[in-house]
C-alpha cells in the first residue's frame, strides 16, 4: 500500500499555480503523488493557502490547526507579539511562552491549566510565523548623526543626474480612519491591538516627486476585499487604489505590485525615475526595473532623512481628520450616541484622496530641501518664500483642526489637534520578519467587481443603494433653493453637476445630442 504524502505550504502553492495553466488534474496528482480526489481540494481552498503563503506563514507548514481552540491561542498570541515588537520592546522566548499560557487561561475551554507552552511548542510558534532572533530594523532605533550627515554630503551627486520632476519619495503609514477625537476611545500613539480596533486600521502609501507636482494616487491597505460600502461600485472607479489582506499591513508582492504598475506608467510617458524608500522587509531590490531606479536610505535614519516623515504625512493626516471632524459635526445632529457616527471604507478612500490633494506643492518642497534634497538647478530668489508659505501652510491646517475640535463633545475630553494627527503614528504597516518567499507570491493587479473569497464584506460596513439619476436631478434642483437663501455663490457649482447629470441622463436614454442641422433635415 503506498504511503500517503502530505504537500507542504509551498507545494500547494505552486500546485495551485500550475492548475491555473490548464494542467489537468491527474497530471498533477501524479506528479506531487497525491490522489486525483485531493487536488480539487486544495485548489476550492486556494484563497487561504495563498494568504497564508503571502502573509509569512511558514513554506515547510503541511497541516492548518484542526483545533478552533488551538488556532486562536496561535493567533492571539502572535497579535500580542507583534503589537510590543511594533513598540520595539524586546521580547524573549520565555516572554512568549508566559503570555501563552495567560492566553489559553482567559480562552477557557478544558483544562487550560494543562497547557504548558512548552520550548517544543516555542519552536513551533516561531518556525510557523518565521520569527528569528536577529537585530529588528525600523525608524524608531538609534539615529546615526555620522551616517545622516554622510548621506546628506553625497546626495547631491546621487540626484544630480536627475530632472527634480523624476524624484521621487514613497513611503507607508498607518491610519486609524474611523478615530474620533476622545480620550477615553483612542489612547495617543495607541498601537493597533487587533479585534475591532485592526478593523478601523489601514495603511496608506503615498508618493511624491521633490518639485510636489506628481502626486501619485495613493494605495490604501484595508481589510476586506470588497468592503460592503463598495457593493455598488466599480473598483476602478474608486478615488484610490484600493489593496486588502487580513493585516492591512504591506507585503512584498504588494509593494512589487505597486512597483511594476508605477514602472509601466513611466514607459508610457518615456520617464526614467529615481524613487528612495527605505529599508522595510516589504521593500523588496531584488527585481530590476527599467525606468525605476530604487535607492534605499541608510538604516534607522528615515526620521531625520525621508522627505514623507519631515512632515508630509502629517500635513495628509491633519487634512484627513478635518474631514472627519466635520463628518462628526455634521452626524452629531441626528447620532444618540458614538455608535450611531457612521464612517465606511469609501468614506476612508474619498478623504485620503481629497487629504492628499490638499497637501500643498510648497509644503513638499519645503520637507525635500529640509532633508538635503537641494538641486542646484531649482534653487531661486524665491526660495524663503516659499519654505515661508509651506509653514503657513502646515499651521493653518492646524489651526483649522484645532478650531474644528472645539465644536464636538464625544463622551469626554477630546485631544488636541497634534495629538489627534498623532495618534496611528507608531501602528505598524508591515511585518519586520517577512519571509523571503513572499517576494515570490503574484498578486492579481486587477481586483475585479466579483471577487468570490470570504473575506469580501466587513460586516462593520454598511451598504446604501446609489439613487437613481432622475432622482439625483431633483435633489440637485433642491439644492439651488438651498443656495438662493444660505450660500449664492453655491450656484455655479451646483448648476456644473446638475450639467454632468443631465448629460448622464441623456447618455442613459442613448439620446443623440440635436444640432443645428438636424431642425433642416428633409424628412
Amino acid at each position: 500500500m503506498a504511503t500517503k504524502h502530505t504537500l507542504t505550504l509551498s507545494e500547494k502553492v505552486q500546485l495551485i499555480r500550475e492548475n491555473e495553466n490548464n494542467t489537468s488534474y491527474r497530471t498533477l496528482a501524479d506528479y506531487y503523488k497525491i490522489s486525483i480526489g485531493s487536488v480539487p481540494n486544495i485548489i476550492k481552498s486556494k484563497a487561504e493557502y495563498i494568504e497564508n503563503y503571502e502573509h509569512n506563514e511558514n513554506s515547510t507548514k503541511k497541516r492548518n490547526f484542526r483545533d478552533e481552540l488551538n488556532q486562536q491561542l496561535d493567533q492571539k498570541v502572535y497579535e500580542w507579539f507583534a503589537i510590543q515588537r511594533s513598540k520595539n520592546i524586546p521580547i524573549s522566548g520565555p516572554l512568549i511562552q508566559a503570555q501563552a499560557r495567560e492566553i489559553r487561561r482567559q480562552l477557557g475551554g478544558a483544562n487550560p491549566d494543562e497547557f504548558k507552552a512548552s520550548n517544543g511548542w516555542l519552536e513551533k510558534f516561531r518556525t510557523r510565523h518565521n520569527i528569528q532572533y536577529r537585530t529588528i530594523c525600523g525608524e524608531s532605533a538609534a539615529v546615526d548623526i555620522a551616517t545622516v550627515e554622510e548621506w546628506r554630503d553625497r546626495l547631491s551627486s546621487i540626484i544630480d543626474e536627475y530632472d527634480p520632476n523624476d524624484v521621487y519619495n514613497a513611503d507607508e503609514t498607518g491610519l486609524f480612519f474611523k478615530a474620533l477625537p476622545n480620550r477615553s476611545l483612542v489612547t495617543v500613539k495607541e498601537t493597533c491591538k487587533g479585534g475591532k480596533r485592526s478593523k478601523e486600521r489601514c495603511t496608506v502609501l503615498l508618493c511624491t516627486n521633490m518639485t510636489g507636482a506628481d502626486k501619485l494616487q495613493p494605495l490604501l491597505i484595508g481589510k476586506a476585499a470588497k468592503p460592503r460600502c463598495f457593493k455598488n461600485l466599480s473598483m476602478k472607479q474608486l478615488p484610490v487604489i484600493w489593496r486588502w489582506n487580513r493585516t492591512t499591513w504591506m507585503t512584498a508582492s504588494l509593494f512589487g505590485e505597486w512597483l511594476a504598475s508605477i514602472n509601466n506608467s513611466m514607459i508610457k510617458q518615456n520617464r526614467k525615475i529615481l524613487l528612495f524608500i527605505d529599508h522595510a522587509p516589504c521593500h523588496n531590490s531584488d527585481t530590476q526595473y527599467s525606468n525605476i531606479t530604487l535607492t534605499f536610505f541608510p538604516p534607522n535614519t528615515t526620521l531625520k532623512l525621508q522627505p514623507l516623515d519631515q512632515g508630509i504625512i502629517k500635513n495628509f493626516k491633519c487634512y484627513y481628520r478635518q474631514q472627519l471632524v466635520k463628518h462628526v459635526i455634521l452626524s452629531c445632529d441626528v447620532a444618540n450616541s458614538c455608535d450611531d457616527i457612521v464612517i465606511t471604507a469609501l468614506d476612508a478612500a474619498h478623504w485620503t484622496k481629497n487629504a492628499w490633494q490638499a497637501v500643498t506643492q510648497s509644503t513638499i518642497c519645503n520637507t525635500f530641501r529640509m532633508t538635503g534634497f537641494a538641486n542646484p538647478n531649482t534653487q531661486s530668489e524665491s526660495s524663503d518664500t516659499m519654505i515661508n508659505n509651506s509653514d503657513d501652510d502646515v499651521a493653518t491646517a492646524i489651526q483649522d483642526l484645532d478650531t474644528l475640535l472645539t465644536h464636538i463633545t464625544i463622551g469626554g475630553l477630546s485631544l488636541t489637534a497634534n495629538e489627534f494627527i498623532e495618534i496611528d503614528s507608531e501602528t505598524p504597516v508591515f511585518n519586520e520578519w517577512n519571509d523571503i518567499n513572499d517576494n515570490l507570491i503574484a498578486v492579481d493587479a486587477d481586483c475585479g467587481d466579483n471577487i468570490t473569497t470570504d473575506n469580501n464584506e466587513d460586516d462593520d460596513m454598511p451598504t446604501e443603494a446609489p439613487p437613481k439619476l432622475i432622482e439625483a436631478m431633483c435633489m440637485v434642483r433642491r439644492l439651488h433653493v438651498l443656495a438662493a437663501t444660505q450660500q449664492p455663490q453655491l450656484h455655479t457649482l451646483i448648476s456644473q453637476l446638475d450639467s454632468q447629470l443631465t448629460q448622464l441622463f441623456i447618455d442613459s436614454k442613448g439620446v443623440k445630442q440635436a444640432t443645428i442641422k438636424d431642425f433642416f433635415h428633409k424628412k
